[in-house]
């Protein structure tokens, strides 16, 4: 049977637009805006963690015998591990199946009718294709002049406006928008960063992002890219239902931004590679900026 695909505003993304956003390329410099997976690393709770262990051994090799049928002269082997992980862990990208309220979901998906028990059967991350666009950094705390945001922040569209002002920059129109809020100092030190990582964009902000600039990705430093909690009355998620179930822009969590910021580089060509992992609800990935 063959999948339906769901794609959000990423799929608006045309071969001039990508012209565009490589075309800001000038000194060929790469940040990277992962901020890896170890065990123990800060994440949202409703997540499996983050486990890597040891497969195969050298040693288990040797002893076990079932690798070489025919024979080894030289002690040949190899070491593998085994990955057990939710994959909304570390950087990663939420595909469009994963939030919603009630029955309505981005483009008519529905959670009683579209998930197998292998996962989503579309608005999966398979169907988020590559995305290379502009991007802008907005750096909350820069502009504030705070080290980082106080926990429990919520960045408004007048914040937002302001940000932009102040760095001298216009959001371009398709636009995957980064927004710093700092939690990355405590980064290595999952207690103080779960403190401090839930300051983020309010829906009022986020909808101006979508209103004057058609943005296709919304990022952050936190495991929500919101406010938490909300200040939208009866609503804990605004940001992830308006962009992903109403807009279908995509949210990329926990960016490492703290080089960008340090080189107040604004504005890049972002490209970000998702995996096509059918079913999933998230991608892994390893975003860059280059300018």
């Amino acid at each position: 049977m063959e999948k339906e695909m769901l794609v959000g505003r990423v799929g608006r993304i045309s071969s001039a637009d990508v012209l565009e956003a490589l075309g800001t390329i000038r000194e060929g410099r790469i940040f990277d805006l992962d901020s890896g997976r170890s065990r123990g690393m800060p994440q949202a709770a409703v997540h499996p963690s983050y486990q890597l262990l040891t497969y195969r051994t050298p040693a288990g090799f040797e002893r076990e015998g079932d690798l070489w049928q025919g024979g080894d002269d030289v002690g040949m082997a190899f070491l593998t591990e085994i990955m057990i992980s939710g994959l909304h862990i570390g950087t990663h990208i939420d595909a469009l199946g994963h939030a919603g309220s009630g029955d309505t979901w981005f483009g008519g998906f529905r959670p009683d009718t579209d998930v197998g028990d292998h996962g989503l059967l579309k608005a999966d991350a398979a169907s988020i294709p590559p995305i290379i666009s502009r991007g802008v950094l907005l750096d909350a705390p820069a502009h504030f002049g705070v080290e980082h945001l106080p926990a429990g922040t919520g960045l408004d569209a007048k914040d937002l406006a302001a940000i932009a002002a102040s760095q001298g920059i216009d959001i371009p129109k398709g636009a995957a928008v980064l927004i710093r809020t700092g939690a990355m100092v405590a980064w290595g030190d999952t207690p103080a960063y779960d403190a401090i990582a839930t300051a983020g964009p309010t829906l009022d902000a986020v909808q101006w992002l979508v209103e004057e600039s058609d943005v296709v990705l919304v990022g952050s430093d936190t495991t929500t890219v919101e406010q938490v909690p909300s200040s939208t009355p009866g609503h804990p998620s605004p940001v992830h239902d308006y962009l992903l179930r109403e807009h279908g822009v995509h949210l990329l969590e926990v960016t490492w931004l703290e080089d960008l910021a340090k080189a107040k580089v604004h504005e890049f060509c972002f490209i970000c590679l998702p995996l096509k992992i059918e079913g999933a609800t998230a991608s892994m990935v390893r975003p860059i900026a280059l300018v």
